[in-house]
């Protein structure tokens, strides 16, 4: 008999144990803090993902430590992310928007991604197709030919479904929470996004 029958192997990710994206101020404000927070939880993610995912993890941790380099200089001026981007310091202003926009660009990615994964009637085990797809609309306007190269390297060592996201009645609650997990995370994102544009 084999050993491993039976056996239900934990998924990479929780989401039922995720903070996620917290709810947004009343004004439509977005707290830095929350935001920082939740965007480390979704590097966290993506280190799952695999060793060669190093690079994406460290551009995102690196845009990440930017804007909390700026609001712990005054956590009440920067309490919001939009005053960061209004901040009278140009200096201020130019980091937090460039480091903003990368983060966002890259969220922008694993929310499609997770979108495509969600809406998989197939539940195929294979998700290359979807990341494909979610680099395609997301990240590789912004890209190089070389960085392009370098991606469809990442794809290739991509887990699969299960292997993320579990199998059965783990595989089903995980999917649950994911759809309410990149629910928030869209609205954040459409704020971010006003912000930058504004």
């Amino acid at each position: 008999m084999n050993g491993k029958m039976g056996k239900t192997e934990q998924p990479r990710i929780m989401f039922t144990q995720l903070q996620g994206f917290q709810a947004i101020d009343e004004q439509g404000k977005v707290k830095t803090i929350l935001f920082l927070n939740a965007a480390r939880e979704i590097v966290s993610i993506i280190e799952s993902f695999g060793k060669l995912f190093k690079p994406v993890v460290y551009d995102m941790n690196g845009n990440i430590d930017k804007l909390f380099k700026i609001y712990v200089q005054n956590e009440i001026d920067y309490m919001f992310l939009d005053d960061m981007l209004k901040s009278n310091e140009d200096k201020v202003q130019i980091c937090a928007r460039d480091a903003l926009t990368w983060l966002k660009r890259a969220l922008e990615m694993i929310e499609k991604f997770f979108s495509y994964v969600v809406a998989d009637k197939n539940c195929e085990e294979n998700l290359k197709k979807h990341i494909e797809a979610a680099y395609a609309v997301t990240l590789k306007q912004y890209h190089s030919w070389l960085i392009q190269k370098s991606f469809s390297l990442i794809y290739t060592v991509l887990p699969n479904r299960s292997q993320l996201i579990g199998t059965g009645d783990v595989h089903r609650e995980n999917v649950q929470a994911l759809d309410q997990f990149l629910e928030s995370m869209r609205v954040h994102l459409s704020e971010v996004n006003l912000m930058i544009c504004n």
